[in-house]
This record gives C-alpha cells, sequence and structure tokens, in this order.
C-alpha cells in the first residue's frame, strides 16, 4: 500500500517536561544516576519518594532497564562545558539567543578551519533540536541539539546572489539563524541589508559559512546554485558547537548569548 501525500503522517519535534511528581525520580544526570530513579534492595525497588515496589513490578523493572544502559550511556554524561541560563530555539523568531549563538560559532569555526573570515554565515533553526540547558552541558546534551548528519560547508557568493538570498529569507516566516548581517523585514519584502556593518557590493564575492542540508532544498533554500563555489566538509554541526563549548570551559568562562536586533522583522 502506498500512502498519499494526504495521507502522510506529519511528525513534530517539541520538548517535553519529565513529571516526577509521583515517584521523585529524576533525568539522569553524571551527578545522579544513583539515586535519580530509587534504589534497589534484596527484596523490593524503593522510589526516590519513598514508595516500595515489588522487584517483579513494572516500575521496577523500568527502573532496572534504565539502570542497566547507563554504563554504556557514561561518556555522553561528561559535562562538556557550562551554560547560564537555558536558552529555547523557536522557529518563528530569528533573533534568540540560541539560534545567534549558534550562527556566530558557526561563522567563527568556519573561519578558523578554511583560513578566511567568514562574511556570513546560516544554518536552518530546525536543525536545532533541544534549548540549550542552564547550568552543566553535557555530550548528550549537544548530540540531541544537534542529531542529524548536516556538515559544514564553505560557499563563495556574489554579493548580487547574496542579495537574492536575503530576499529568499525575507519571505519565508522563519528567517532562520544567521551570523554577520543586520537585516530589516518588512511585509516579508527586504527593506535593507548590511554585511559586517556595510551595504552588500554587488561585485563583491562574500565568503559564507552554512551547511549542506541548505545547498539545494532544504527549508526551501538552494544555496548552492547561489554559490561561485563551494568546499564541502565532514565536520558536523555537534561537532561545531562542542568545539565551542569545550574551549569556553577550558578558559573557564559560562556561555551566554543574547537577542542583539540582528534581524527585525514587521508585519
Amino acid at each position: 500500500m502506498v500512502l498519499s501525500a494526504a495521507c502522510t503522517p506529519k511528525v513534530q519535534w517539541r520538548s517535553v517536561p519529565m513529571d516526577g511528581h509521583r515517584s521523585g525520580a529524576e533525568c539522569l544526570t553524571a551527578e545522579n544516576i544513583d539515586t535519580g530513579l530509587g534504589r534497589f534492595t534484596d527484596s523490593s525497588y524503593v522510589m526516590p519518594s519513598g514508595a516500595v515496589f515489588s522487584l517483579e513490578s513494572p516500575s521496577a523493572q523500568v527502573a532496572r532497564a534504565l539502570l542497566a544502559v547507563q554504563p554504556h550511556m557514561a561518556p555522553l554524561k561528561k559535562v562538556v562545558g557550562h551554560s547560564a541560563r537555558m536558552m529555547m530555539n523557536l522557529r518563528d523568531n530569528p533573533d534568540l539567543p540560541l539560534g545567534n549563538l549558534f550562527a556566530d560559532v558557526l561563522r567563527a569555526y568556519g573561519s578558523k578551519y578554511f583560513g578566511v573570515p567568514m562574511d556570513f554565515a546560516i544554518t536552518n533553526f530546525g536543525g536545532i533540536r533541544v534549548p540549550m540547558p542552564e547550568g552543566a552541558i553535557t555530550l548528550e546534551d549537544i548530540s540531541s541539539m544537534f542529531p542529524f548528519k548536516n556538515y559544514l560547508c564553505y560557499c563563495k557568493i556574489r554579493g548580487s546572489q547574496l542579495t537574492k538570498l536575503f530576499e529568499q529569507l525575507a519571505g519565508t516566516k522563519a528567517f532562520q539563524a544567521t551570523s554577520g548581517a543586520t537585516v530589516r523585514v518588512k511585509a516579508h519584502k527586504l527593506e535593507s541589508v548590511l554585511v559586517g556593518g556595510e551595504p552588500i557590493d554587488p561585485e563583491r564575492i562574500y565568503n559564507v559559512a552554512t551547511i549542506d542540508f541548505l545547498l539545494d532544498g532544504g527549508d526551501n533554500l538552494r544555496i548552492g546554485a547561489l554559490s561561485e563555489d563551494v568546499k564541502l566538509t565532514h565536520v558536523l554541526l555537534k561537532e561545531v558547537m562542542l568545539d565551542y563549548v569545550e574551549g569556553m570551559e577550558a578558559q573557564g568562562k559560562i556561555i551566554d548569548a543574547a537577542s542583539d536586533g540582528r534581524v527585525i522583522m514587521e508585519d
């Protein structure tokens, strides 16, 4: 049987807060593996709330299964950095701290990796699947934020084509996460754009850091078709963010970001 387009189910990702008010159970972290799900005695399973269940109960079986895989999960529980606060990611807001942070990280990493300054960077909000947590950041957090195999790319784009990219973005509901540009959009039309604080030169070649997903149709963008040259890499986005987080931790710095008016969209 083949499903028609009208029958194809749509899948959406969303975060659901864990509700452990009945059991006292907590999401397992590097600090609470021995207490987060309770404990086992010779004859029973004791929840963190103090409730006692037989070893054959469904609650005990679930807890035992979760605890059994923790040794395999241990590497992902490694703390690699710290964040000043939780940072959300919403597709319909192009100027949120998390999107701004990662776009800036992508531009800086691209400049270092390719050995030339990146004038602009763009990545898609949909590729950032969960928020940045407050406090300790684990490898698991980074993997959950960037679960897809999206790879760093370097595009050389002439100014006239770069303007077309901004016009395409202006016509969409979600402008996407960007770095290096200041943009104003009104009624889905591009009103103004500055790159590096300057108007776009139609004849200049701009260095753009992006991801392979956006090269040929991802989120309805075809950056590859606008480019005069494209360099692909095998560097995953989670590796880009991990490099930044570990670098901040090595310097003893707490990660934070802010909305800064880089994209203003008006009805």
